[in-house]
């Protein structure tokens, strides 16, 4: 009866792992996490039945409590490493919004910038030698940027003329052309990028759009952060 119930749990797994294919994950695991899982917690039974066993009738409750314990554990444990990446996707995600700063550069000079909670991506950009955080947005045909951001860069928003049709989160707006000296991300550097600049509270927020992501070699997303390479 000791072993009666860990060997059945060790061939409920055994028929589990060849009934489904390899390439197909169990219960979130690979076929062999998902081995040494079902090693453990049978082996954790086993040591329960074995104490009940032994300790009698007094201890049995005892026994079983700390079986329960350890099998908590082990499917913690288990649960950890099955959406780890997830984990660290929220982790990330934290980061990049309670400590916002520097994008983090890759091996080969590539610009990786973390997701924020929202889900979006906020880039940290300098234009023209000022600090201004920047929405991704390929849906931007053009650089955005709101008012106050462009008063940053010395620009007289109040003289500008707002000719220009734009769309925003916030419904239709009008902005001003402008052209940018440069806006570098990183070691990512455009020179002389076409730009808009929005009337005062059409934007919550600056974007970074197709004018600047053109001159790029490429961008996308990958596991979760957003992968920017220059030429």
């Amino acid at each position: 009866m000791v072993l009666a119930i860990p060997l059945a749990l060790l061939a409920a797994a055994l028929i589990a792992l060849l009934a489904i294919p390899e390439p197909t994950p169990i219960l979130g695991l690979d076929h062999a996490s998902f081995a040494r899982a079902a090693f453990a917690f049978a082996f954790v039974v086993w040591l329960a039945l074995m104490g009940a066993r032994r300790a009698g009738p007094a201890g049995l409750a005892r026994v079983f409590s700390g079986a329960i314990i350890w099998a908590t554990i082990i499917l913690a444990l288990v649960g950890v490493y099955a959406y780890r990446f997830e984990a660290e996707d929220f982790v990330d995600r934290l980061k990049s919004e309670l400590f916002p700063g520097e994008p983090m550069i890759g091996s080969a000079g590539e610009v990786i910038v973390n997701r924020r909670l929202g889900g979006e991506f906020v880039v940290p950009a300098t234009i023209d030698g000022q600090r201004i955080s920047m929405l991704f947005d390929t849906g931007a045909s053009t650089v955005v940027l709101r008012a106050e951001d462009a008063a940053k860069l010395g620009v007289d928003t109040k003289t500008l003329r707002y000719d220009v049709n734009v769309v925003t989160a916030n419904g239709a707006a009008e902005a001003a052309e402008t052209r940018l000296d440069s806006i570098a991300v990183g070691p990512i550097v455009a020179r002389n990028v076409a730009a808009l600049i929005a009337r005062k509270g059409a934007l919550s927020e600056s974007l970074l759009g197709m004018s600047f992501l053109e001159r790029l070699q490429s961008y996308g997303v990958e596991r979760g952060r957003l992968v920017l390479k220059g030429k």
